[in-house]
């Protein structure tokens, strides 16, 4: 088939990039996200193709529990201290069994009730968290406004009207000032780390979402897309925070930071102080090193200008 418009910029030519699975893959020659070929987006768009049935979920359980009471609750910890508003309420996007909510009630009992969930596709209700805020539907459905949450391992299953969607429902549900992490693998981590993390009819992988990309999608619903140096696999969207990127030195001042009152929050709980310090090293550790290679990174630029003017 002839090249098409990239799905997800919406402006730049895309080329083929390569196959899995039998579906074939573009990448933009723009923004540089990945997408499946338009044809079989558009039938997981009509629900012709859907991936989260009772296989998907036995499948991914084990993963979605481990991630919830690892790396999800890190994920957490990082986004409540860098956020720059008090929370009241904090929302996991895609939960899918709730088990985020739960590795939260274990820990932070006496806040439990500030967490939400919202799950368009759950598992049977016996595989489900039990949590009171754990909820069945879309953003649209829910009547609470948040100032913080988490999409793990979401939106590389959306199309990128889907995620249009999905941001434009966040807006409606989202505090000026709020702070949100999107944990997805973007083009440069599929073809440096994981390119099985394309797969369109086993896990329902069907986008990966570049930093440009994504920035076309949220920004005209209103957010603030940041990167987050060292880690391709995620960034931040704020919502109200204007255009524009934000600068190494601005991430570490939302470190060293924060807003006293969600500190005080964490601080309340059982395991708070736990989480107050997953929160500091979690996001350190890659900005400390961003830090590091930054004069790095400077030297190897000018070499390909130089390069570029002489090649010899």
């Amino acid at each position: 088939m002839s090249a098409p418009t990239c799905l997800v910029c919406q402006r730049a030519p895309a080329r083929q990039y390569r196959d899995v699975q039998g579906v074939g893959y573009f990448r933009c020659g723009g923004c540089g996200s990945i997408f499946a070929d338009p044809d079989f987006v558009a039938r997981v768009e009509s629900g012709e193709i859907v991936n989260y049935q009772s296989a998907y979920w036995d499948s991914e359980r084990k993963s979605a529990n481990e991630r919830s009471y690892g790396a999800g609750l890190m994920r957490t910890a990082e986004t409540i201290r860098m956020c720059r508003i008090p929370i009241m309420r904090f929302i996991d996007i895609g939960s899918g069994t709730g088990s985020l909510l739960d590795a939260v009630s274990a820990l932070l009992p006496e806040i439990a009730d500030r967490f939400y969930g919202i799950e368009v596709y759950p598992p049977e209700a016996c595989l489900h968290s039990k949590h009171p805020n754990y909820r069945i539907g879309t953003l649209e459905s829910l009547h609470e406004t948040f100032e913080a949450g988490v999409c793990i391992e979401v939106i590389e299953h959306l199309s990128p009207a889907m995620l249009r969607g999905l941001a434009m429902q966040l807006a409606q549900r989202a505090a000026p000032g709020s702070l949100f992490l999107f944990n997805s693998a973007q083009p440069s981590f599929v073809e440096g780390h994981d390119p099985g993390y394309l797969d369109p009819l086993g896990r329902g992988h069907i986008v990966s979402y570049s930093i440009e990309g994504v920035r076309t999608i949220f920004e005209p619903a209103g957010f603030k897309v940041i990167a987050l140096p060292g880690r391709d696999w995620a960034f931040f969207a704020e919502y109200g925070g204007g255009a524009g990127g934000v600068e190494l030195d601005d991430l570490f001042s939302r470190l060293w930071t924060p807003h006293p009152d969600n500190m005080a929050m964490l601080a309340s709980a059982r395991f708070g102080p736990l989480m107050i310090g997953m929160g500091l090293d979690s996001a350190r550790v890659y900005l400390e090193h961003a830090r590091a290679e930054a004069p790095t990174d400077r030297i190897r630029q000018l070499k390909r200008s130089v390069m570029r003017r002489w090649p010899f």
